[in-house]
């Protein structure tokens, strides 16, 4: 019952996912756009490719490289670069974190639901990277060696929380309109891989996951664009 529970549960919040990312504006994108990922190639070592073998985006049909522009506006806010740099560690620790746990404890949901997008969300930002004419530097993650399957959830919950402030901030402060939608698309997303941890903890009938409803101001924060 319980199973059943998730599984319907998990569905549901996949097509609250899909429906208000593809509502967002598609942002302009040159020649090349649809190159094949060019970087050091340390995510294709567990055979994911785009989608983690689950088609183009993944299953919700929606992602890979989220719509960058080949260039954009060097931002002058040198504390905003910082945080941008932040929020990409965290994403890469985010992704060799899940997929480290969905590996060690035989796991498939609701980790690889959110696993093809942690990576879209690194390629996303390092590609704002790129187009700013900026590296992105950083140093390589280091993952938590969790116990049980339940600190491993609980440790889901308390890395989605971290950047959801930190992805409305960069919002808020964004120098133009195209970096916002983008980040704004990655904040959606952020909000809903929270939703499904937070679920997955109720339903195993573990504490620690706050109602997945109560999101602050809803999946999207571009309010002020």
């Amino acid at each position: 019952m319980k199973r059943k529970m998730l599984f319907i549960g998990v569905f549901i919040l996949v097509l609250l996912m899909a429906l208000p990312a593809m509502s967002q504006p598609r942002y302009g994108y040159g020649p090349g756009y649809d190159d094949e990922y060019d970087s050091s190639g340390q995510w294709t070592g567990r055979g994911w490719g785009p989608g983690y073998g689950m088609g183009r985006g993944g299953m919700m049909g929606y992602g890979i490289y989220t719509y960058v522009p080949q260039k954009l506006p060097v931002p002058k806010n040198k504390e905003w670069i910082g945080k941008l740099r932040e929020i990409l560690a965290l994403e890469k620790l985010s992704l060799e974190q899940y997929a480290t746990d969905a590996e060690k404890y035989n796991t498939y949901m609701p980790y690889h639901m959110v696993i093809p997008q942690e990576q879209d969300h690194v390629m996303t930002i390092e590609r704002l990277f790129t187009a700013y004419g900026l590296t992105t530097d950083g140093k390589p993650p280091t993952v938590k060696d969790t116990k049980t399957l339940e600190e491993a959830y609980q440790l889901c919950v308390k890395m989605e929380r971290d950047l959801i402030p930190r992805y409305e901030w960069l919002i808020r402060n964004a120098e133009d309109r195209d970096t916002a939608g983008i980040l704004n698309n990655l904040l959606i997303q952020t909000r809903y891989h929270l939703a499904m941890f937070e679920h997955v903890l109720q339903v195993g009938g573990w504490h620690g996951g706050a109602p997945w409803g109560s999101r602050g101001r809803g999946p999207g924060m571009m309010w002020g664009w």
